[in-house]
This record gives structure tokens, sequence and C-alpha cells, in this order.
């Protein structure tokens, strides 16, 4: 059992300074966006690539930009004084000002305390926003609000109660429905959809030219049968497989109007930010 408890002490003397050296690999490939070299739109992207999971991924590239900003954390990192997971609990509290009390506090309290000791100091940082499935249609959210938006929730549900009480889950839904049929793109499509002319789509060279000088406008018909087409999301592929991406979104010219490219709908395509950029590196 000795030998055992010696090969364990061992790995995980190893298995802490791995943590530290790989922070410290992705702080330099975050600072020379080397990601983008590497084919990736994110160093986020690029750390999944490595095999790591979402949340171990998210938490080191956290934590290696706040340890970039508050030099200490490094330091204590490298020492192995303080762990990834503690580390990153800190990270919405941790500044310059408060560095020393919260790293001690790091290094020396356990998760659960040490997330009692912030919800003390910040409650409104206490309850993290969290999902999980209760059944396969069901899903539960956690999150902390503020009293402000309770009242406006809660007088949003009294105008929903017309008949029989509503549930905050149908005042929500109402909520959601109100918000996607005012605001979502392809909501505006579906209804603004009917035959245009061709040349919306295919502009003349007098428009072309005036497009030329004001790049990120498209006449609302094209606009739409992009969203249509695309129904907001990214549309670059990688290793056969479709970017997620719904948010951040850029309308992208395949050929660029300085090529002589055309604003028409099959010269067009949607990409997300990261994606419009790796496009565009070195540009």
């Amino acid at each position: 059992m000795k030998t055992l408890h010696e090969k364990a002490v061992a790995f995980a003397k190893t298995y802490l300074k791995s943590e530290s050296d790989l922070i410290l690999v992705l702080q330099e490939i975050d600072r020379r966006k080397g990601y983008r070299e590497l084919g990736f739109k994110s160093l986020f992207e690029y750390a999944r690539s490595l095999g790591l999971s979402e949340s171990v991924a998210y938490n080191l590239i956290v934590v290696a930009r706040k340890a970039l900003e508050v030099p200490t954390l490094q330091e204590r990192l490298q020492a192995q004084e303080i762990t990834l997971s503690n580390a990153r609990t800190i990270t919405s509290v941790l500044n310059s000002a408060n560095q020393e009390k919260w790293i001690e506090k790091a290094c020396t309290l356990s998760k659960r305390e040490l997330e009692k000791e912030i919800a003390k100091e910040f409650p409104e940082k206490s309850v993290p926003e969290t999902t999980r499935y209760l059944a396969e249609n069901r899903v539960e959210l956690r999150l902390g609000i503020s009293e402000a938006l309770l009242k406006k929730l809660k007088r949003i549900q009294d105008l929903e109660s017309k008949q029989d009480a509503a549930s905050l889950e149908q005042t929500l839904e109402a909520m959601a429905e109100s918000y996607l049929s005012k605001h979502d793109p392809i909501e505006k499509a579906k209804r603004a959809r009917k035959p245009v002319p061709e040349q919306v789509f295919s502009t003349t060279p007098a428009v072309h030219a005036h497009l030329n000088t004001r790049k990120r406008f498209y006449p609302a018909p094209l606009k739409h049968a992009v969203h249509l087409r695309d129904q907001v999301q990214c549309t670059h592929v990688t290793h056969n497989k479709r970017c997620t991406e719904r948010r951040w979104l850029d309308i992208h010219h395949k050929k660029p109007l300085s090529q002589g490219g055309q604003t028409t709908l099959d010269n067009l395509t949607t990409l997300c930010r990261g994606h419009h950029r790796l496009l565009h590196h070195g540009r």
C-alpha cells in the first residue's frame, strides 16, 4: 500500500504541474492568436481539439486569462499551491486590489468553503447559471436574478393570468414567444417572404457601386433570404461538421467585393465572428 500511495502522490504532482504548464502554453497561443494558424476560430475550439471536455477547456482558458491580469495567481498555480478548480472559482471576483485576500482563501479553503465565502461578499455571483435534464423533454433551469427582475416577471405573470393563474413557466413561454416574434431574423424573414424582383438578388453595376461604399448594407429581401437559407447559423464546415454557432454572426461575401464579387444570394453566406476572422486572417 505504501508503494501505491507513493505512486499516487507522484502522479498527483505531475497532474497539477501539467495543468499549470498547459495554462502557460494556452496563454502564449492566445497572445499570438496561434489557434487561427492551426485552423481554429477560437482558443476554446482549439482546446477542445486537444481532447479536453467543454468544462475543463473553459475553466483553463478563464484561469489562464485571469492569471495574466493577476500575476500572483500565475505564481501560485506554478507553485502548485492552488488547484484549477479553486482558481476558477475566484476568477469572477478576483482583481489586483483584492488578490491577496482571495488567492490566500483559494490556497487554504476547500471549493465548497470558498463558494460560501464568495456568497457572503458577492451574493449576486453565488448562484451559477445551470441547466440539467429531468426527462427527455424536460429541463431544470437554475439561476440567480435581481429582485427588480423578479418584480417584472411577476407583473407579466399577472398579465398572463387572464382566466387561470399562469405559472412562471407559462410566463417565460409567453415572453419568449413575444420576443422571438419581434426579433428572431428567421421569423421576420418568414413574415416578409414573398416573390421579389430578380434584381434584388443580382445588383446592377450602379447599385453594386453603391453597395461597395456600404459593405454592411443588404436589401431587406436579400437579408431575409440569407437568414431563411442558413437558418441564422454559421455555415463554416470543419472536418465534415458544420459550425453550431448561432451568436455573433456576420453576412459574408464568398467572393470579396474588392475582387468583383456581387451582393447576390449565391455569393453570400453566414459566418460566426470567429470563422469570419479566421477566413480573413492576415488581411
